[in-house]
Formats: C-alpha cells, sequence, structure tokens
C-alpha cells in the first residue's frame, strides 16, 4: 500500500510541476465527433481560458496569421459568400505587411485577436516581456486600423503555463486555445484530395474551437465545401464573444 501511494504521489507532483513550467496544448487526434478532455482543462477554464464551447451544434472558426501566403483574400471571399465570421489572430509582422488584408477583415466583420507582436513564446518570457509583446501589437493595430484589438489572445505555438494564464485573466484577456487541428502551416505544401475537409471532418464535434492557418492552400480550396456540408448538416458558426 505505502509503495502504490509512493508512485501516486510522484505521478501527481511530476503533473503540478509540468503545470507549473511550460506546457504545449494539445488535444490529440479526437475522431468520431468526441470533445476532447484534457488534464489541463481546470487550469485553463480558472484563468478565463477557452478551448471548447458548450456541447451543441456551434462552431467557432479562427484562423492563425503569421505572414501572407497570398491566400487570405480567397478564404474571406468564401467566408463572406456563406455569411461565415471567423477570428483571426495575427502577428505584428501580419499586421504591418498586410495591412490592407487585415482591414478587410474588419470591414467584413471579423474578429481580429492577438497572436503577439513577435510571436515569441510566453513560457520564454518574463510577465513584463509578454505584456510589452501583447500591448506592442495592441498600439500598432490602433495605430493603422483606428480601433482598439479585442481582447482575445492566442499564445505562440500554443504554449503556456499557469503564470502566463494568470497574467492574462488579470489583465481581462480571454486566452483562447482550439479543440480542432490538423498539420497545416507548411506555406510550400499543398496535399490535395480534400486534405483539410476530410481532417476537419474526422474531427468534428459539438462546440468546437476550429484552428485553420491562412498560409495553407489546401485551407483555401477546401474550406467552401467544409463550409457548405457543415451548414447543411445544422452547424451554427458563432462568435467567441458568445463564449
Amino acid at each position: 500500500m505505502k509503495k502504490i501511494f509512493s508512485i501516486l504521489s510522484t505521478i501527481i507532483f511530476l503533473f503540478t510541476v509540468r503545470c507549473s513550467y511550460a506546457l504545449s496544448f494539445g488535444v490529440g487526434k479526437i475522431e468520431n465527433n468526441q470533445r476532447p478532455i484534457i488534464p489541463y482543462q481546470k487550469i485553463i477554464e480558472d484563468n478565463n481560458g477557452y478551448y471548447l464551447g458548450k456541447d451543441e451544434k456551434k462552431l467557432y472558426l479562427t484562423f492563425d496569421c503569421g505572414y501572407e501566403n497570398g491566400y487570405t483574400h480567397e478564404i474571406l471571399k468564401t467566408l463572406k459568400k456563406y455569411d461565415v465570421k471567423a477570428t483571426f489572430f495575427i502577428t505584428g509582422h501580419y499586421l504591418t505587411s498586410s495591412t490592407d488584408l487585415v482591414k478587410e477583415m474588419v470591414n467584413d466583420g471579423h474578429i481580429i485577436g492577438n497572436h503577439t507582436y513577435h510571436h515569441k513564446h510566453f513560457t520564454n518570457e518574463s510577465t513584463s516581456e509578454m505584456l510589452e509583446d501583447i500591448r506592442k501589437l495592441e498600439d500598432k493595430y490602433q495605430d493603422l486600423i483606428g480601433s482598439e484589438l479585442p481582447s482575445f489572445v492566442r499564445p505562440p505555438a500554443g504554449e503556456f503555463d499557469e503564470r502566463s494564464l494568470k497574467t492574462l485573466k488579470d489583465k481581462n484577456y480571454k486566452t483562447i486555445f482550439w479543440s480542432l487541428a490538423y498539420v497545416d502551416w507548411y506555406k510550400d505544401k499543398f496535399y490535395g484530395n480534400d486534405y483539410s475537409y476530410n481532417n476537419v471532418m474526422k474531427r468534428l464535434h459539438n462546440g468546437a474551437i476550429i484552428l485553420m492557418h491562412s498560409v495553407s492552400k489546401d485551407n483555401m480550396v477546401d474550406l467552401d465545401k467544409i463550409l457548405s456540408t457543415l451548414i447543411r448538416n445544422g452547424y451554427l458558426f458563432d462568435s467567441l464573444e458568445n463564449l
């Protein structure tokens, strides 16, 4: 009995230590309409974070935009065709190099989220450095777009720890992760054959926060089929503001 207790104590200790330091967010390959369960759910939810909506046929579409690869305008056209609003998490590089596209997103009614100015991992920065990186994007957005940047933050590379989450909560930010994602961030890879469509469909679940990258040609090509299928099957696309 003592040996079992010792082993359990060690497991709990290691998990606690891990949660006190760097964690890399991920939900694994969830299929068959399952809603993911993650070991650090409580830490995220207790600190104004979200990775999943309610268990209902609502979806939350998000894009990460680090740099432009020539596909975002077509993505915006498809979103407009189906009157679907998304959230685009942008970096400082994207904001300054693709300002016209950001303005198009805003004019079309999409939310712009904060992916930080320099895209540095929160766990590699001090609290002051992390907040400075977030606020620098806010200031540049105000300067170029003329409005305040919404208070949605997506940690670069999904890296976080309890300190960073609590800091964001204390500053009234909402930290947004995801519950549906797949490999789509390589700018020079085009898999074809309904790659993005198939990945979304086999991982789909109620309340999914979907993560896509705007550099992906697959996402641009398949988005029309993805949206039309989901809408036909009774899914509604909701705003992060309603989480």
